[in-house]
């Protein structure tokens, strides 16, 4: 019998991410802006009640995070999930922007159409009244796009903020990280800002992170990420907090400690952060470990398309089955259209789980087909799109708009939850594709 590790996270840094994100965000609670707003309509906090009751409900929202889904899994929670619990979303991504200014040959949208669009500032507004009434904790203003790119993002943020959602968060390739975005997302209260940089050094960099209408330059994006630092300090905040995180192929695992002596001095976390195949065909192995691999199958008598992951440490490992996937008892994504997710890695909403707004239903796939044809006529911005394909829908909600909390107990999502309770992960089509390492239960190779 192969020893099986415990449940595997895809970012990994050279601490512990988790706890260091928890020490320091209670140490800084006193700057977060809805604990601000609390004292204001509270007249002040006096002996720092209010103060102590922000802390502990992040600490509970961060226990809670791996904690929820571990008791539904424990316990058998499908279709009573929400019911007996309580438990509402612990983040609910809203996706400001679809479009992104860079053509990462990694990317899903490199094959999976995704329309250029932004959300409708009213629709975010919306959405965060419902997260406010559900009791989300945290939210993140993107998903499939490039969050920067939406002008009124720092108003969203400071929305959020006045609404008393807890955390607040974006991932950002920083390409249009200006002074003046910098600022406006620290004094709109921003929390969280994660980094998406590939590379350690300028020619991995480029060649990983091409830009789509313009060159994207090294030295102007790692300019960006350093002068917010600075920007920051300068302000005397400390938040939000930073993280950057790289993806793991064959070419960037050669350059980790580059990467981590890049920005050691002005990110407050470095990580790296799994490989996962996303139709670019990009290489996550070297010929010695692949070989390795192969072999490992071959000797155990596995299919030779079984996965494998090569993890920060060097460590082989390969799959053994399944596991139920967290992320439905986590997280909910909203697209900028309306249409709601049940996971980040259902880039083409090929599952959709409900409607918070009718454009969802109205537009259908519409702009996904008007992604295409520029793909065929190579317009600016689209010519490396050889293989776009139109998302596949596996699931059609009733075309009527729901509010947050009725989707997250409604049938299409604990449907889901019930087969991936009893192992039935692959009745679920677009989880039986499902690249994502934390799905997966895995055996070293020796």
């Amino acid at each position: 019998m192969m020893p099986v590790a415990d449940r595997q996270y895809a970012i990994q840094g050279k601490r512990d991410i988790e706890t260091r994100r928890v020490a320091y965000m209670l140490a800084h609670m006193s700057e977060n802006k809805a604990y601000h707003h609390a004292v204001e309509a509270a007249n002040g906090d006096a002996g720092g009640v209010l103060l102590d009751r922000f802390k502990r409900r992040y600490q509970a929202y961060r226990k809670a995070w791996r904690g929820n889904p571990r008791h539904a899994i424990e316990q058998g929670l499908h279709d009573r999930y929400f019911r007996e619990t309580g438990f509402p979303p612990l983040c609910v991504d809203i996706e400001t922007a679809a479009a992104c200014d860079l053509a990462c040959p990694f990317c899903f949208r490199q094959s999976i159409a995704t329309p250029d669009k932004l959300m409708q500032e009213e629709v975010a507004y919306r959405i965060l009244d419902q997260c406010a009434e559900l009791g989300v904790p945290s939210i993140k203003l993107n998903w499939r796009g490039e969050p920067l790119l939406h002008p009124k993002l720092p108003a969203i943020v400071s929305s959020a903020k006045r609404r008393g959602i807890l955390e607040t968060i974006i991932n950002t390739d920083a390409v249009t990280l200006t002074e003046d975005k910098s600022r406006a997302l620290i004094e709109a209260g921003l929390d969280l800002l994660i980094y998406s940089f590939d590379g350690g050094t300028k020619e991995t960099y480029e060649r990983m992170r091409p830009g789509r209408f313009h060159e994207n330059r090294f030295e102007d994006v790692h300019e960006n990420i350093r002068r917010f630092a600075a920007i920051r300090r300068e302000m005397g905040a400390m938040l939000p907090r930073t993280q950057i995180q790289m993806v793991l192929t064959a070419e960037t695992y050669q350059e980790q400690e580059a990467f981590f002596r890049l920005f050691e001095d002005c990110v407050d976390d470095v990580s790296v952060k799994a490989y996962t195949e996303r139709g670019g065909a990009v290489s996550d192995l070297d010929e010695e470990s692949r070989a390795r691999v192969q072999g490992f199958l071959g000797e155990h008598g596995m299919a030779p398309g079984t996965p494998y992951w090569r993890n920060r440490e060097g460590a082989l490992l390969v799959s053994l089955g399944r596991l139920p996937c967290e992320q439905i008892f986590q997280r909910l994504m909203v697209s900028y259209s309306g249409s709601v997710s049940m996971c980040c890695y259902d880039w083409g909403n090929e599952h959709p789980v409900g409607y918070v707004d009718a454009q969802a239903h109205e537009e259908g796939m519409k702009p996904y087909l008007v992604t295409i044809e520029k793909a065929r006529k190579k317009a600016k911005g689209f010519e490396g799109m050889t293989n776009l394909s139109l998302p596949v829908r596996h699931v059609s909600p009733d075309r009527r708009v729901q509010t947050l909390r009725e989707i997250w107990d409604g049938v299409l999502l604990n449907d889901v939850r019930r087969r991936h309770l009893s192992g039935a992960v692959d009745q679920v089509p677009i989880c039986a594709a499902c690249p994502f390492k934390e799905t997966y239960q895995w055996a070293p190779v020796p």
